[in-house]
């Protein structure tokens, strides 16, 4: 259960927009906002933010007084207009938003789940950049980033759910080379207020995630807060269980390796 919590937003970089532009943007479904919901909810700017450039390059866990705090970075990715900037803020912020620009942008979101601090940096990144302004190296950059991966596409866009099995598949493969076995992925189906015009089942979306072993929801980022929290709650989990799996493997490495280094010795010792 979220105790409370705490948005902070980055920016490095100007965008080439018009402030009338970012004014429309900035609209929200149900009307004007107010001054003051603009001072506390700064949506969208682009940045030129890498993981090198980021003070986290992992989940931190400390030791000491200090054990009750966590830290994890979340990619959240998805074909343009699936709603992955709509889903994102409305766990940062529990507001829908509605429109917004194809620009990137990163948000640190402190949370208290199960008595434990979590700081959550969250990449949100544009599908058209992903394919049009980068290459290969940067996506890798990205992948190696993030300690987990929200998946998102729309259940009225066939297209954007077509998409999902090869993003899992770069995931996999880049997380793979680096010693990582079980990657921390949910799949989630964003607009099911919108179930007139589905063109993707529901069972369709489980039997993608069972086969790729990957966690799914599908959502309402528009009309429901609780659908998105699991989202991100059910990722932390998997993430807590991929620390912890990482770890038992480095200790059995471990020991398997003194083990075979003593009866190394032994061998030699009898020579």
């Amino acid at each position: 259960m979220i105790q409370g919590n705490t948005l902070s937003w980055q920016s490095s970089k100007k965008t080439s927009c018009s402030s009338e532009g970012r004014r429309k943007r900035r609209g929200s479904a149900g009307g004007t906002r107010s001054p003051e919901m603009v001072l506390k909810i700064p949506l969208r700017r682009a940045i030129s933010l890498t993981p090198e450039h980021h003070p986290s390059s992992g989940p931190a866990e400390l030791t000491g007084p200090a054990a009750l705090k966590m830290e994890v970075n979340v990619l959240v990715v998805g074909a343009d207009g699936v709603g992955k900037s709509a889903l994102t803020v409305r766990f940062l912020t529990r507001r829908f938003i509605g429109e917004y620009g194809d620009l990137e942008s990163i948000y640190s979101h402190n949370v208290t789940v199960d008595g434990k601090d979590v700081l959550f940096n969250i990449w949100d990144f544009p599908y058209s950049q992903d394919h049009s302004d980068e290459n290969f190296t940067e996506e890798e950059k990205r992948i190696q980033w993030a300690d987990g991966f929200v998946l998102v596409y729309s259940i009225c866009d066939r297209a954007s759910f077509s998409i999902i099995h090869q993003k899992v598949q770069v995931i996999k493969a880049a997380k793979e080379y680096l010693g990582l076995e079980k990657v921390p992925i949910v799949i989630v189906g964003n607009k099911r207020d919108l179930h007139h015009r589905r063109t993707v089942s529901s069972e369709e979306g489980r039997l993608l995630a069972l086969s790729m072993d990957c966690e799914f929801y599908e959502v309402s980022a528009a009309e429901a807060y609780h659908g998105v929290l699991l989202v991100f709650h059910g990722l932390l989990d998997k993430i807590k269980e991929s620390k912890l799996t990482t770890k038992k493997g480095t200790g059995i490495r471990g020991i398997v390796k003194s083990m075979s280094a003593v009866f190394a010795r032994r061998r030699t010792d009898s020579l």
